[in-house]
């Protein structure tokens, strides 16, 4: 079996797993609510999958060099199905925070998994490409499964759940079968932190962006535009407009990338973003914030699948776990930060700096880039 087969086995396996988080994701909070949770709660058994998450990456990466990618992907897939299919029946609501908390889990193994596999699998000049069709099959599956998903808990509302749990376990069984085991070289690791070096600071400082952007963005955006006087079907059009543009711009910025460098499409993308979130304040017209938001899709999209290639070109492959583990524990914090924080800022200085915040986010990520290429310069090589 070549790496080729493996990998489009792994992007078809991503694509299928994450068709069936896009039929659920916005429908536990409904059934939450209709079992007579608050909002508060609701707000709350959210938070616990994103803790869950955060806090399970590292010891699974720790994991995943010891024991190999392969059975802990598997493993992520069968125990995240199995905890969504429960989502349908489950009627406590303390039983929510309790299956939310292993769905966590489960998706922390999935992700670190996926993307330590991938770079093991991928050539140095192949792999910001490789990662952005990764972060392609997770678009596409998240783009199709709310329509599909809201449309089927209109007839039954276990319907979805059961699909979901029928895609994770497809998806299983894709990974079991065509992708092969990868072991790391090195069974003797000293310890959780052993070999990770200071050049993960910039993909790292990435990944704590995005989370950050892309959950404070999914949270408030969307109370900001109904501030602005924004129709509910405008406001659809904008927010469909960010990932239309995170889907297109993911495989032609991916393949700049492997031509001209990681380090330089990232600091790139990041002065883009901080003048794109500053421009977001000026008008507040829905064609004005449908073409914005498509170049911040395009620009933060980017963020993700560069910054794992970068780790996946600086790490040594028996590292690789953790590194990738630090990745999402980064991704993570920035996540469950993200809201809290820009609400904040929201609330004390003005709804603009929903955008004026990540723009000083970004320019200062933009700073960071050169000054540690300064400070750890870099032997010749695609990430430049």
């Amino acid at each position: 079996m070549t790496k080729v087969r493996a990998l489009y086995a792994i992007y078809i396996s991503v694509a299928i797993s994450y068709l069936g988080v896009g039929l659920v994701a916005p429908l536990i909070s409904l059934v939450l609510h209709e079992r007579g949770a608050s909002r508060f709660v609701v707000g709350l058994v959210g938070t616990t999958m994103f803790a869950a998450f955060t806090l399970a990456s590292f010891p699974l990466g720790h994991t995943t060099d010891k024991v190999g990618a392969k059975p802990v992907l598997v493993c992520g897939l069968a125990l995240y199905g199995i905890s969504i299919l429960l989502f349908a029946f489950i009627e406590q609501t303390w039983l929510f925070f309790v299956v939310r908390a292993v769905e966590g889990v489960a998706a922390a193994a999935i992700s670190v998994a996926t993307e330590t596999m991938i770079n093991h699998l991928s050539e140095h000049k192949e792999r910001a490409r490789r990662m952005g069709y990764y972060a392609l099959s997770v678009a596409i599956g998240w783009a199709l499964g709310p329509l599909s998903g809201t449309a089927l808990f209109s007839i039954r509302q276990w319907i979805p759940f059961v699909g979901c749990f029928i895609f994770s376990g497809a998806a299983a069984i894709m990974v079991s079968m065509l992708v092969p085991r990868v072991l790391s070289n090195d069974h003797t690791l000293s310890g959780v932190a052993a070999g990770i070096s200071k050049r993960l600071v910039v993909p790292v400082s990435g990944g704590l962006l995005y989370g950050y952007l892309m959950s404070s963005l999914v949270t408030l955006f969307p109370l900001y535009l109904s501030r602005k006087g924004i129709a509910d079907i405008e406001m659809g059009a904008i927010i469909t407009s960010v990932i239309v543009g995170a889907i297109a711009a993911q495989i032609p910025i991916a393949k700049l990338a492997d031509r001209f460098g990681k380090h330089s499409t990232l600091l790139a993308g990041a002065i883009l973003q901080a003048g794109l979130f500053v421009l977001m304040t000026a008008q507040s017209s829905t064609p004005f914030f449908i073409g914005i938001a498509v170049l911040i899709g395009a620009s933060a999209g980017t963020l993700y699948p560069l910054a794992l290639a970068i780790i996946g070109e600086i790490v040594a492959s028996d590292r690789l776990g953790r590194a990738t583990a630090l990745f999402s524990l980064a991704f993570g914090f920035g996540s469950l930060s993200g809201p809290a924080l820009s609400g904040l800022t929201m609330d004390r200085l003005g709804d603009r700096w929903l955008f004026y915040l990540p723009a000083i986010l970004a320019a200062t990520f933009s700073l960071l880039i050169p000054a540690m290429d300064f400070l750890m310069p870099r032997r010749a090589s695609g990430t430049g």
